[in-house]
């Protein structure tokens, strides 16, 4: 806010303090009337206001020309915190008081106050004060602030460019602007200076006019206007300083302006009078300072700020002959005005900031440190009370913990060890909580306290490292003496013994140098080097000679992967330049000491700090890395991500751009695009990603397009940006390995900026290098496997001797979770020790059975602080905080039965708080005004439940008792305020403290409502309501939702786009629960049935029978009595299918034994043949008397019903008949379903449509592919088929029955929707008509080629017509939410080869789903999409298997006598099956079946051995020739026909595969390889190493013949080149 622009009249009237240079005449005594006033509110949410008032009579003496004395006379100081009238009419005459009621302050020592002080100037411009040498600093800074007022330089002694020329200046109308540096209590700063003469007229309108004086000094004189305007961002000296946790906001906090976040303003008119300018005498002056504040850095609704403002006036009553000189007792000189802090309590001989010692107190207290001991464990007390005992949302716990933390700083070392041989006794949660607020006070005593407490193990364990781990983010004052102290912990016994305390502490210790050490820029925006001075630089000795050979040595020492990456991660915290000629060795990937990738990889990613600060040494190290094509893709990818997101020239963006359409690795090349795109699409939220926004988009478009999902390397960036200046933003980073099924490097990372302050709260990092087998053994643990030995496993083997196949060399193993909270608090945990550890962990969880293990922990964290402070134009300091403190508690007991069943008896409490706080404070007394605004969000969870797993039927079942204590689930307010009170009082939180604090209210009729969320089963449980927001109605909040992405909604909804008042509050009530018990249980159920006519074996048996009504219908546990009624109706007219049960049950006992239950029970069927399928869902509200009453009554019910069908396309080509479903729909409501509603669809693919996908490019591309032979493997082919298999004309019908009026309403609002939705493209609407009752009808014809849409709705009383209809890419859906947005578009259009399931797993798989190896007549396919030429012999060849010999399974195939089609085995477990498509023979394990004769719909099951005997493998004969064979418990299936098979391979096998379908690992340019991992020059080389020996079958001479040759020099197909870097 412009106070000047608002009160105009009044300062343009304001007139000078005093004489101006020569003007003040020697042996004269000008006397005026001072009033100052600090004035604390929130600019433009009400006038209410917190006030401080000075007022006194300052007496100037002129001694001679450079020399004055002034003195204060009658002194009073007046406060109050809550002033309801415009405070800035100060000093005026008229009806308004001058002073404010409020309390008055007792003036400490008064008689320093008064005492006389001298002020030396030239010309003006003040050269220095004379105070006397024993008054407080205070009164020091107080008269500073005097002098201030009395200099005006109109001569320009200090003039920025040519002083100014009074002498050249007319008489009349004289008027003049220079700039001046000017010296004064706020800092000594360039001020623009503006002086004009005033008319008559605007001389008498002038306040100064009505003043006493002014007919004695100015009558018959000239007037003149002088104006003072101080640029605070350009000072010489500046007063200020500030303590955050962050040190990378993009604003320099000492200025005038931190963007829009912060800014200070000051602005002073005086008016004055004389016959020419050295005679001018000042009359009066009105000057003001503002400090506005954004409360979290980001804009609200109504711009509301935060507003301290400084208002001062002198008003001159009289000038007169000097009748008593004063003079200056003692006197001291001050050769500046600028302000000196006295909040610290270690100073220097002039008073200024000292660094601090290791003991000494870091601030001074306001009390004696001793009387705050108690107040301290009392508050820690009822902190701990409550968590345990009764969770009280309304008790302020998370801000007595952050005081607690701030007023530890005032302790030295020897109290504060006194204080803790106080607590170390209490309760354990008191002394959690202790050690955390010491943590948080991150004073140098505090830091030597929990130094002191480690070392001689007084906390150890989980307490201990969680103190390391914080200590060095909270760390005040990181002064040489300190770092050393700390560098020395590392050494201590207790440290090295623990190898989690060691890496946490040495972890710690790297983050605190760098951001003490590492930039002297960065350092001043985090700790108060301002006043303190530089602590340390990068060279010094603690870095270099201690801390960095200490970390070397740990490195080079360790013999453990953990141990290493732990090291290496250490130096990415230190994050210095000195750390490169130790990393150097690691990234080089040097022979038999640095050759394991996990190692490299980390080395290469701990280069993320000092590429910023030394870009012209490490760009070129990262991308000679990611150019290397012989290099590993995961060094690769990390490289060229860290040189990317590391701002690197433009020049090497458009080299790694362009070099996607070269790249030989598709990994390299898809993250490559993901990576640009993702940056290209971020907000500019901050300049760095203005700048990498920029480049990015210009490259785009340069890069290759590839459409990669999760199984491919890649990198997204999730980001959204409010106007409101909130930005957040999820960096997500995942490395593939093709050997390995998941990740080998997965990392995430959240990060938000609100207006200029950038944080990252989290983020995670896993190392999973050669993990799967680890992984499995759980799994297998879990779930234990009873396969036997059979001769198909043998088979397996031969087949894998024969091939001599070996699995790719296996990395180190390296499994290790990196947890880092707010980019400084690390944490490392060991995943193969942990899973290792598991069996230990059970039991020694089994000793608790039927035992109460109790549970007792709390964590409060300080998540961020700003803590500024600024000297006001009063003398007194200003104090700007912003906090974010985190509270996490869980406090009870469990108790296990043994048999599945837990009780709990556990509150979970989860508080965050954020709170904004202006505050002038009066140094003498501790009593300050604040105005402020506090944000809480609270969450309790119930306490008393049960949690029980039945192990025979799989039902999970959750009950809870209602508590007998009202509890607050979730607390959530808003709350501005002004307040006055005593520092002493702030280990009672601000709000509870309802005599000093007043609630900003803007209206004395808030919206108050109340919601019953849990009374339909009879909990007492309410949403409510009281807010001060303008509205609170569905537009409100849908407009406020608008505003978010979901992500960021999630994440940062909490931070408050409107300062004005509410709480909304979920509470429980006992007093109106009628509930004695709820109870939910969940149970799921998979049951498959059998045709009469199947062929069913038993795994490894060769004997088969045939289903009968008593085993038709198998299940992998047995079905439940609920179950059953609704499985026989799923499945009665399914011949052979399966079948996917599930029900949710909600019970609700209450007090007088009658329950109230809701149920919900679903079945869903789908034939063998996926051509129908059934749905019965049912959904019933009912009660009873009692549990299994008979006198159940159905309150309210839901009751749907469909039934689909639809004819399958052929499995190859194009579909020449119309592709067709049908749906049958039924929703029935009410207590008996009365009120219903039928649906009835019918979707086809006309004839127009399959032309179109014919006709389309990838058709045509097609029509080619199978003239030449190669229908089967052509990508083109799959494209068009999906084109042809996807409906185009849609049909829908609804007829209503019964309907009662509130479903009408919402088919109304449905109705109004889509109307509005459509309106765009609407051509013809009609209303008024009569069309059928009831009844609605939807047509829609989707264009195929655009995939627009013309539709038509038929109500019964309009119809409807739009043509071209689309969706909106750019909705408020797909901005919200584009995951769900995406997913949302496998629904429409619909496709009839494939289901919703099949697209979702197309959709995220990225086409690794999709992935097909394809083997036809003369031509192979792989499943990377390589083709080559080769014609299968007689001889066997693998098509598949796995070469790492960990899945036993095999595909082989060979050509048949008659040549017309292959013979297909298929080797899996126990079982072999072979299938002939010629003949139709399939034999399993040696068993004949003839599939020709079978009955339409019939198929051969193996099932799985044991007591449900579930169906694992079926071989189903196609209707126009041939097989498919899908075995189910590893999502394996393929297709035979003639000569053509088609393998859709498992997921598990993605890299591990080999034959002639390749490795699976979506790299088509590392395909040719044998079995023993030897790199051949061509497929057919490749298929001819897969060929098996079997009987008299013989391959190509000259092919075998090359082969040996190629064999037998053997190139690895794992060949790779590290890197050449050069020394650094």
């Amino acid at each position: 806010m412009n106070f000047f622009v608002i009160f105009t009249t009044t300062i343009h009237s304001a007139a000078a303090l005093l004489c101006l240079t020569w003007g003040w005449e020697p042996g004269q005594e000008y006397v005026y009337k001072y009033i100052g006033r600090s004035v604390a509110g929130i600019y433009k949410l009400k006038m209410q206001n917190a006030v401080i008032e000075l007022q006194s009579r300052v007496v100037v003496q002129s001694v001679d020309e450079n020399n004055i004395i002034v003195k204060l006379e009658n002194g009073q100081i007046r406060r109050t915190g809550k002033y309801l009238v415009n405070p800035y009419h100060v000093g005026e005459s008229g009806d308004k008081p001058e002073g404010i009621d409020g309390e008055e302050d007792a003036i400490l020592n008064p008689e320093f106050l008064g005492a006389p002080f001298g002020v030396s100037h030239n010309k003006g411009s003040i050269t220095g004060v004379q105070i006397g040498s024993d008054e407080p600093l205070w009164v020091v800074n107080f008269k500073k602030s005097i002098a201030s007022q009395l200099q005006v330089d109109l001569t320009g002694v200090r003039s920025v460019g040519p002083a100014p020329n009074w002498q050249s200046a007319p008489k009349d109308g004289e008027s003049i602007v220079f700039t001046t540096f000017e010296d004064s209590v706020t800092g000594d700063c360039s001020t623009s200076v503006g002086v004009s003469r005033l008319s008559a007229v605007q001389a008498y309108s002038s306040e100064a006019f009505k003043l006493g004086s002014f007919d004695a000094v100015c009558k018959g004189k000239p007037v003149y206007k002088i104006t003072k305007t101080k640029d605070l961002n350009d000072c010489k000296t500046s007063p200020a300083w500030h303590s955050t946790t962050s040190g990378v906001h993009e604003c320099d906090f000492g200025k005038g302006n931190c963007g829009e976040f912060i800014k200070r303003v000051t602005e002073a008119s005086y008016l004055a009078c004389g016959d020419d300018f050295p005679s001018l005498t000042f009359v009066h002056s009105y000057a003001f300072s503002d400090l506005l504040a954004q409360p979290f850095a980001t804009k609200t609704n109504g711009n509301e700020q935060l507003l301290n403002a400084v208002i001062i006036s002198l008003r001159l009553e009289r000038k007169e002959a000097i009748s008593s000189a004063l003079s200056v007792s003692s006197p001291k000189s001050h050769q500046s005005l600028a302000y000196v802090f006295g909040d610290f309590q270690q100073v220097n001989g002039d008073e200024t900031p000292a660094q601090p010692n290791l003991v000494d107190a870091y601030m001074k207290s306001p009390a004696p440190v001793s009387s705050m001991h108690s107040n301290i464990i009392e508050a820690l007390t009822a902190v701990a009370v409550d968590l345990k005992d009764k969770p009280d949302a309304e008790q302020d716990n998370i801000d007595r913990l952050a005081v607690i933390g701030r007023v530890l700083q005032m302790f030295s070392l020897q109290e504060l060890k006194t204080l803790w041989q106080e607590i170390k006794d209490q309760d354990s949660i008191v002394v959690t909580l202790f050690v955390d607020c010491v943590v948080q006070s991150g004073s140098n005593p505090a830091v030597m306290l929990i130094k002191e407490l480690v070392e001689s193990q007084q906390i150890t364990g989980v307490k201990a490292t969680w103190a390391l781990a914080a200590l060095g983010y909270h760390v005040k004052t990181p002064t040489r003496e300190l770092l050393h102290e700390l560098v020395n912990l590392l050494k201590s016994s207790p440290v090295q013994s623990s190898k989690t305390l060691s890496q946490t502490a040495m972890s710690m210790v790297a983050d605190l140098l760098n951001s003490a050490c590492g930039s002297q820029m960065a350092a001043g925006k985090k700790y108060p080097v301002s006043v303190m001075g530089d602590f340390c630089e990068a060279k010094d000795g603690v870095v270099v000679n201690e801390f960095i050979p200490l970390l070397a040595r740990e490195l080079e020492s360790s013999d453990k992967t953990f141990d290493r990456i732990v090291a290496l991660a250490t130096f990415g915290s230190l994050g210095l330049e000195e750390i490169l000629p130790v990393l150097l060795p690691v990234i080089r990937g040097t022979s038999g000491q640095f050759d394991d990738t996990a190692e490299r990889l980390r080395a290469v990613l701990s280069l993320h700090r000092v590429v910023f600060t030394a870009p012209e040494k490490v760009h070129p190290i990262l991308a000679s890395l990611a150019s290397n094509v012989g290099e590993r893709p995961e060094i690769r990818m990390a490289s060229l991500g860290l040189l990317l997101m590391s701002n690197a020239p433009q020049s090497l963006w458009q080299k790694f751009s362009a070099n996607t359409w070269f790249e030989p690795s598709r990994q390299v090349a898809s993250f490559t695009h993901k990576l640009i795109q993702s940056i290209a699409q971020a907000p500019p939220a901050s300049p760095l990603l203005k700048s990498l926004v920029k480049k990015a988009n210009i490259v785009l478009p340069i890069a290759k397009a590839d459409v990669a999902g999760l199984p491919f390397s890649f990198v997204d960036i999730r980001s959204d940006r409010l106007d409101e200046g909130i930005t957040s933003m999820m960096h997500t980073v995942s490395l593939r390995d093709s050997n390995q099924q998941w990740p080998v490097y997965f990392a995430h990372r959240y990060s938000y900026q609100l207006g200029p302050l950038p944080r990252a709260p989290l983020s995670m990092a896993m190392w999973n290098f050669n993990m799967s087998d680890l992984w499995q053994s759980i799994m297998g643990n879990l779930f234990k496997s009873t396969e036997k030995k059979s001769a198909s496993k043998e088979a397996v083997k031969s087949i894998w001797d024969e091939l001599r196949a070996t699995g790719r060399p296996a990395d180190k193993r390296a499994g290790i979770l990196h947890i880092n909270y707010l980019d400084s608090i690390n944490r490392f945990i060991d995943l193969e020790k942990m899973i290792e550890s598991i069996p230990a962990v059970m039991a020694g969880a089994s000793k608790y059975q039927n035992k109460p293990y109790d549970v007792n922990a709390a964590k409060y964290r300080l998540l961020a602080e700003y803590n500024l402070h600024y000297a006001s134009d009063l003398g007194l300091p200003v104090r700007f905080l912003v906090s974010l403190p985190f509270l996490g508690s869980v406090q009870g007991q469990v108790k296990s039965d043994g048999k599945g069943g837990v009780k709990s008896d556990l509150g979970l409490a989860i508080t965050w708080k954020l709170t904004s706080e202006i505050r002038m404070e009066l140094p003498f007394s501790g009593n300050y005004i604040a105005t402020g605004v506090d944000v809480l969000a609270d969450f309790q969870t119930p306490r008393e439940f049960n949690f029980n797993y039945n192990t025979q039927n799989g039902q999970f079942k959750i009950g809870y008792t209602p508590s007998s204590k009202v509890t607050d689930l979730v607390h959530f307010h808003v709350r501005p305020y002004t307040v006055s009170r005593n520092v002493a009082d702030s280990l009672t939180p601000t709000l509870e403290d309802s005599r000093a604090v007043h609630i900003i209210s803007v209206t004395d009729k808030p919206i108050e409502r109340e919601v019953s969320l849990g009374g339909f089963i009879g909990l007492d449980v309410k949403l409510m309501e009281q807010s001060e927001e303008a509205h609170s109605d569905r537009l409100s909040w849908m407009e406020y939702l608008a505003k978010w992405d979901v992500n960021s909604l999630s994440n940062l909804g909490f931070v408050p786009l409107s300062l004005r008042s509410r709480k909304y509050v979920v509470r429980y009530d006992p007093s109106g629960t009628n509930a004695k018990s709820i109870s939910t249980t969940y149970l799921f159920q998979y049951a498959v049935k059998s045709g009469q006519s199947n062929v069913v074996y038993e795994s490894g048996a060769s004997k088969s029978t045939n289903p009968t009504a008593a085993n038709d219908v198998v299940s992998y546990k047995p079905i439940g009595p609920s179950f059953r009624p609704l499985l026989a109706k799923v499945l009665k007219n399914i011949e052979s299918g399966n079948a996917r049960l599930a029900s949710a049950v909600l019970a609700a006992e209450q007090k007088d034994g009658s329950v109230i239950q809701l149920s919900s029970v679903v079945g869903l069927s789908k034939d063998t043949r996926y051509t129908k399928d059934y749905i019965d869902w049912q959904v019933e509200l009912s009660s009873a008397s009692k549990a299994g009453g008979a006198d159940k009554k159905v309150n309210y019910a839901v009751c749907y019903t469909a039934v689909r069908k639809w004819n399958s396309p052929p499995n190859f080509g194009f579909s020449k008949n119309v592709l067709e479903m049908t749906e049958e729909d039924t929703i029935g409501f009410g207590a008996q379903c009365q009120h219903k509603v039928r649906f009835t669809a019918k979707l086809s693919r006309d004839k127009e449509a399959g032309e179109a996908a014919i006709s389309s490019p990838s058709g045509q591309q097609c029509l080619k592919d199978m003239a030449n032979g190669f229908q089967y493997g052509s990508s083109a082919c799959a494209a068009a088929r999906r084109l042809d298999h996807t409906y185009n004309r849609y049909e829908l019908q609804s007829d209503a029955e019964n309907m009662n009026d509130n479903w009408l309403q919402l088919a109304r609002q449905f109705t109004a929707w889509t109307n509005h939705k459509m309106y765009p493209f609407v051509v013809k609407h009609v209303h008024a008509q009569t069309n059928t009752p009831g009844q609605a009808k939807w047509l829609i014809k989707r264009d195929p080629v655009t995939g627009d849409n013309d539709m038509t709705l038929v109500r019964p009383h309009e119809t409807v017509v739009a043509k071209n209809v689309r969706w909106a890419q750019n909705n408020e859906w797909a901005r919200f939410s584009p995951l769900t947005f995406a997913l949302s578009q496998i629904y429409y259009p619909l496709n009839a080869a494939s289901d919703s399931l099949t697209d979702l797993l197309q959709l995220v798989s990225g086409g690794v789903s999709e992935s097909r190896c394809y083997v036809g007549d003369q031509a192979v396919r792989t499943f990377d999409g390589a083709v080559y030429n080769y014609t299968l012999s007689e001889c066997p060849h693998v098509l598949m298997t796995d070469c790492s010999q960990k899945s036993k399974l095999a595909v082989t195939a060979r050509q048949g006598r008659d040549g017309s089609a292959k013979i297909v085995t298929v080797v899996y477990g126990q079982d072999t099956v072979e299938m002939n498509p010629s003949t139709g023979f399939v034999v399993v394990n040696g068993a004949r079946t003839a599939t020709k004769g079978l009955p339409k719909g019939a198929h051969i099951e193996i099932r799985k051995t044991g007591a449900f005997r579930p169906v694992d493998i079926v071989v189903y004969p196609l209707a126009d020739g041939g097989f498919m064979l899908e075995i189910r418990s590893i999502f394996f299936y393929m297709k035979v026909q003639g000569s053509n098979v088609e393998l859709a391979p498992p997921v598990h096998m993605r890299g591990r595969a080999c034959g002639l379908c390749g490795d699976f690992n979506q790299e088509p340019n590392d395909e040719f390889k044998t079995a023993d991992r030897c790199a051949v020059s061509s497929g057919e080389m490749m298929a001819a190493s897969f060929m098996l020996k079997s009987g008299d079958c013989s391959s190509d001479s000259q092919v075998s013949s090359r082969l040996s040759e190629e064999k037998a020099t053997c190139l690895s197909a794992d060949q790779q080149f590290h890197t050449q870097i050069h020394d650094y």
